[in-house]
């Protein structure tokens, strides 16, 4: 095997959708754990996963919260995950909106580089799970093996044409986790 400087594996997992609930929050106080989801980045990580969270939070440029309310709440749910023996990093954020055009907003590359850069990730051997078609075209972006849906959030429901664009589509995190686990050979 090439030796690239990158040795780690990652779960890119989008937040909001993904690993919490609901997908539109009018406060950060309202985010809660979606079930499986502490469990299935446990899983991962017990195979050698580093599991980054890139999310987009327009609410940011909405002003309905501010960067640092968002950071700030993002150490605390990292700490909720670490005491339940799971790890996320990040985040890498894009808090810009839809319409504006930005160059981190998936499915750009930029912040899954950061990531990867961060967390020396080789992308060639890495997933991209989440809720819409930006997580899925990322995956394709970064050059990963591929894009994971979960229905949670704004997935598709089965039989869904959105489901032939994903890899694999999971009732929720924990059912993809497993899916991904089947396929690695560590």
């Amino acid at each position: 095997m090439k030796h690239t400087g990158r040795e780690h594996r990652a779960v890119f997992l989008d937040l909001n959708g993904t690993l919490v609930l609901p997908v539109q929050a009018d406060s950060l106080d309202e985010y809660k754990l979606i079930p499986g989801a502490v469990e299935a980045v446990r899983l991962l990580n017990q195979k050698g996963f580093v599991c980054p969270v890139v999310t987009v939070q327009s609410r940011i440029a909405k002003e309905v919260y501010s960067e640092e309310a968002f950071v700030q709440w993002f150490e605390g749910f990292q700490a909720a995950l670490s005491s339940n023996g799971a790890k996320v990093v990040g985040p890498y954020v894009c808090p810009h909106r839809t319409s504006d055009a930005c160059a981190c907003a998936k499915p750009q590359a930029t912040l899954y580089k950061q990531a990867a850069d961060a967390h020396s990730i080789d992308l060639s051997r890495s997933w991209v799970v989440g809720d819409t078609e930006g997580d899925i075209r990322s995956a394709l972006a970064i050059g990963a093996l591929g894009g994971c849906y979960v229905r949670t959030g704004w997935g598709p429901q089965a039989g869904e044409s959105r489901e032939e664009e994903a890899m694999f589509v999971g009732d929720d995190l924990l059912a993809v986790a497993h899916w991904i686990l089947e396929r690695e050979i560590a």
